[in-house]
């Protein structure tokens, strides 16, 4: 290992449990892995909330609660950005299916998606980890931009949209 792998090593901090808790209640989309119906992974973006211990989100029936019927350990991910480092935070868990559709503590497991999601899923954790490392595109950008430099505009480009073009036939 040369010295920029040392350096590099030593921005990476290997998190303790009750951090990965602590970062995953400031969060609130994760990702959930679990076995497909081909046997190779499948990966979907879920709203999620932390209680005691816990996590839980809203699904309707579909690919997510065939998977968790088939096979019910799962795997969650989320991670985050705090404007210097990033963290990364993987849950192991086995899924169980809840219908609280009007239950008071599923009120404030909200979707962003528009669809109604009649089922709770509650994540019981077995295993928890977490790394958090300093973002390393924020110091290289810091440091490649002079003191003196002139702002950049970085607005995107304006693509022109054209109509499609128009037939002499009448449309039926």
């Amino acid at each position: 290992m040369n010295r920029d792998d040392d350096l590099a090593r030593e921005d990476i901090e290997d998190l303790m449990a009750a951090e990965c808790w602590r970062l995953l209640e400031r969060s609130d989309l994760g990702r959930l892995a679990l076995d497909g119906p081909d046997g190779k992974p499948d990966l979907f973006p879920v709203n999620y909330v932390v209680r005691s211990g816990h996590i839980y989100f809203r699904t309707a029936p579909g690919a997510k609660l065939a998977g968790i019927a088939r096979s019910p350990d799962v795997a969650f991910e989320a991670d985050g950005w705090d404007g210097s480092f990033r963290w990364s935070i993987v849950v192991k868990a086995v899924a169980t299916t809840l219908r609280l559709v009007d239950d008071d503590r599923s009120s404030s497991i909200a979707s962003a998606h528009p669809s109604g999601k009649p089922t709770v899923v509650r994540l019981i954790p077995s295993a928890i980890s977490g790394r958090r490392f300093r973002d390393a595109r924020v110091i290289q950008s810091v440091e490649a931009v002079p003191e003196h430099a002139e702002p950049v505009d970085r607005k995107p480009i304006h693509i022109p949209h054209f109509a499609p073009p128009q037939t002499d036939e009448p449309s039926a």
